[in-house]
């Protein structure tokens, strides 16, 4: 009988003083893409010497033959000092630009391992392939507080680049250590469709958003794709979001113990657990297989795990995020029974091979056996064809839940016989029922304590959404005007906030407590960013629209006779640099202005030619407008 991933062969019931953070980044453009910046656009790229992929191949053919785990990535060990190892370049708003490229040839993918990182206020971090189509970022001391480790997500490149920005006048330097990279050798490739199916896992799978998934809406929300750590070894696994009789929300998530080793002896730590990756909404939008949304977060500690190494018990493993889910991530904390009655029919909804969430329908009773020498630990289920497949399980379903037809997990995914090639074959899931009280009788070996906090005796409880969380949301009468043109605001956000707070870049007044504040005026021209933090008694979040309101500098007359002026900024403090080029793109004029000159310009035009471009730098901030000359 095959196990997805491994048996449990040790515990670790204790949790050090490790931390890791959330990652969620707060969005944004590398400077190094913005033309204003004028950085190189070649740097020099350290190769960092590839894992044996013979020895690797050798390994994984033998865990084949043994039924160990699925192996898809090994750390790669390095030790480098970004800011020491980096190519340093001036930035246009007199900070500083640090970029580092490194390559490991052969990944299908590279994430990052950072010993430490130390950030001084107002710089940041990015990580990103170097054809820019993966972006993660920007991080700042707020996402990643002073002295961490943290982990990125792998992005899709055997090559990544990091870039540090330093802002000007800083006295205090960062301190960035790299410790390794996340090299993903195999269940990383973009997903490719063919007809209905993605390529990643079987050609049977089911997407969950075809109409097999209809009845499961809630559900899916609460299924969460893992890309564990063991030691130097990653593997995929699957989980789901608990719901607790105290409503807590506190970000409860069920998964398979044996997840946390590798088969050979090694087992995941406090500190592994930290580089723990977990991915939500990680699915198709629709039944034809496309790109999915990567919300990770980052790190989880152990609360329980099933029993004693020799004994697989029911297999399960309780986590606990080590920081607050997002509330746009709009997790479902599904509900569960921990009776022992029999299920007709339901769903297991799962991370197959690390693929986008797929379904698997059963329409039959479960049956009820034994995976190690305890009788009676397992549902055992045989998967039923449907619509679009026949969904079973893979590699990375494992610790998936198991749900009956009320909708509640009843069971943890431990591993069997069904494939595409063998779709009738049974898979077996650890009962929630037998993992409540069963394994042992500590709480580290129970889910009870931890679902019954409050000890209700409650066998059965439904799932449900946080929806007395605050959730940041907000509109604007208009996103373009000129310079000094007002703009209303109106906040949408949900679950009842009680206080506001509003961030206007360039803005009269620049901040807000209102709710919906009105007449704010602007007075610098350039993208400008505005961000909402809402807070109710459960939770604060914040939102920020980068480059949300488009500012527009003001040339006048347009069309005109040849001279043209300027408004730039209101009470302009800064160097202005105006650019006049002519229609084949040829620059024709340049003017510099100190900001304690004026913030209104006039500008005499080139005597030959009718259309002009005229290009306005301010920091960081370009625009380029079009100027029609009649003459």
């Amino acid at each position: 009988m095959r196990i997805i991933n491994s048996l449990l062969i040790a515990l670790f019931l204790s949790v050090s003083a490790f931390s890791a953070f959330c990652q969620v980044d707060r969005g944004g453009v590398p400077r190094s893409f913005q033309p204003q910046f004028l950085l190189k656009s070649q740097l020099h790229v350290v190769d960092i010497k590839s894992p044996d992929m013979f020895a690797i191949q050798e390994e994984d053919d033998e865990a084949v033959r043994l039924e160990k785990s699925y192996r898809v990535g090994i750390e790669v060990p390095v030790n480098i000092s970004l800011t020491d190892a980096g190519e340093w370049e001036n930035s246009a708003d007199g900070g500083r630009i640090c970029r580092l490229t490194l390559q490991c040839s052969g990944a299908q993918g590279l994430g990052i391992n950072f010993e430490k990182v130390q950030l001084p206020a107002g710089s940041d971090i990015f990580v990103y392939t170097q054809d820019h189509q993966s972006v993660i970022g920007a991080y700042t001391s707020v996402e990643i507080p002073g002295n961490q480790k943290f982990t990125t997500r792998p992005v899709h490149s055997d090559k990544i680049v990091i870039e540090y920005y330093e802002p000007f006048n800083t006295f205090e330097k960062a301190d960035i250590k790299l410790s390794g990279l996340t090299y993903m050798y195999r269940g990383f490739d973009k997903i490719i469709t063919t007809g209905l199916k993605s390529t990643s896992s079987g050609s049977c799978e089911v997407n969950i958003n075809c109409n097999e998934g209809q009845n499961w809406q809630n559900q899916k929300q609460g299924i969460v794709k893992i890309l564990t750590k063991v030691g130097t070894k990653f593997f995929y696994c699957s989980g789901v979001m608990m719901n607790n009789t105290s409503q807590d929300f506190t970000g409860l998530m069920l998964t398979a113990s044996h997840c946390s080793d590798d088969f050979s002896g090694g087992n995941t730590t406090a500190d592994d657990l930290g580089r723990w990756l977990f991915y939500f909404n990680y699915e198709s939008p629709g039944c034809v297989s496309s790109a999915a949304q990567e919300h990770t977060i980052l790190g989880a500690e152990m609360l329980a795990t099933s029993d004693t190494p020799s004994n697989i018990g029911s297999d399960f493993l309780l986590l606990k995020f080590l920081e607050n889910i997002p509330p746009k991530y709009n997790p479902y904390y599904c509900g569960w029974d921990a009776g022992s009655g029999n299920s007709s029919s339901g769903a297991s909804i799962h991370h197959p091979d690390g693929d986008i969430k797929k379904i698997s329908t059963y329409i039959v009773p479960l049956g009820s056996d034994t995976w190690g020498s305890t009788p009676n630990t397992h549902w055992v289920v045989r998967w039923a064809a449907t619509e679009n497949g026949h969904g079973v399980t893979e590699g990375g379903s494992s610790g998936s839940p198991l749900f009956d037809d009320e909708g509640l997990v009843i069971g943890t995914l431990t591993g069997g016989e069904s494939s595409c090639q063998n779709p009738t074959g049974t898979d077996m899931y650890g009962k929630v029922s037998f993992s409540w009280t069963s394994n042992g009788p500590s709480a580290a070996q129970q889910l009870k304590p931890w679902l019954d906090p409050g000890n209700t005796g409650v066998s059965k409880l439904g799932g449900s959404f946080n929806d007395k969380l605050a959730v940041a949301d907000f509109s604007s009468s208009a996103q373009i005007i000129p310079v000094g043109g007002t703009i209303n605001f109106q906040d949408l956000s949900s679950g009842k906030p009680n206080a506001w707070h509003w961030y206007f870049q360039g803005g009269n007044p620049s901040e807000s407590k209102e709710q919906n504040p009105a007449g704010i005026r602007f007075e610098r021209f350039g993208a400008m960013n505005v961000k909402l933090t809402v807070s109710n008694e459960f939770n604060a979040d914040s939102i920020v629209k980068e480059g949300y309101i488009d500012v527009r500098a003001v040339v006048s007359p347009n069309p005109g006779k040849g001279v043209v002026n300027i408004l730039t900024d209101i009470n302009n403090s800064s160097d202005i640099n105006i650019e006049v080029y002519d229609a084949s793109g040829i620059l024709s004029q340049k003017f510099m202005y100190s900001g304690s000159q004026s913030s209104n310009y006039s500008i005499n035009l080139p005597q030959s030619g009718n259309v002009f471009l005229i290009r306005i730098i301010h920091g960081d901030q370009l625009q380029t407008h079009k100027v029609i000359v009649t003459r």
